[in-house]
């Protein structure tokens, strides 16, 4: 069923919405900071739509939830390019890229996340059904990432790798504020459901 109740105004929010989370994947894994702030920039922008009153009020506090979660994919994304410039950590990447699919599959799972729920966002002003399917989707993904990053982490500290622990402890820290993308996905998309369920209501 076609989700048509938003005017002009809400449009609007949603594009920038949209814009928001489109600076969110152009990051990917390269996460320049430069694209954060562009995130921050699009997401006050959201904020001063919805202030002004774009939908109604009992959705509005949802609209601002759903901006801010978004911020923090940014942000991770942010924090993990922090890390990664921090220390060179391309070798050890390099050598558990060979030895472990799950880094690989780990990443691909975390870029599908924030895909998907792109997706989903920009279903919001076209297909209601679609919107749950897609933030359901997210939700399977961001949990399969959690199981490969659980396999990294034994991977990363098993006897296999001989690397001076400053580098491993790194290594972890990176990956785990990578998943912290696929868990702010994932909160995003519990969002939209209690956005569709009163929409529906």
């Amino acid at each position: 069923m076609p989700f048509r109740i938003f005017g002009r105004r809400e449009k609007r929010v949603l594009q920038l919405l949209v814009e928001q989370i489109a600076v969110v994947i152009k990051t990917k894994i390269e996460m320049v900071s430069i694209y954060e702030s562009s995130t921050d920039d699009a997401y006050f922008k959201s904020l001063l739509e919805v202030s002004k009153g774009a939908f109604f009020s009992d959705l509005r506090g949802d609209f601002i939830k759903l901006f801010e979660s978004i911020d923090n994919i940014a942000d991770a994304a942010k924090d993990s390019s922090k890390v990664m410039a921090r220390v060179k950590l391309d070798e050890l990447i390099s050598e558990l890229s060979k030895k472990e699919k799950s880094l690989s599959l780990f990443l691909n799972k975390i870029v599908e996340c924030v895909e998907i729920l792109k997706e989903a966002i920009i279903s919001l002003d076209k297909d209601i059904n679609a919107v749950i399917e897609k933030s359901i989707k997210v939700k399977e993904l961001e949990e399969e990432a959690d199981d490969l990053k659980w396999k990294l982490m034994e991977a990363i500290f098993s006897q296999k790798y001989r690397k001076d622990l400053l580098s491993l402890f790194e290594l972890k820290e990176l990956i785990l504020t990578l998943d912290e993308i696929a868990d702010a996905a994932a909160y995003s998309s519990e969002i939209l459901i209690t956005i569709v369920t009163k929409v529906r209501g």
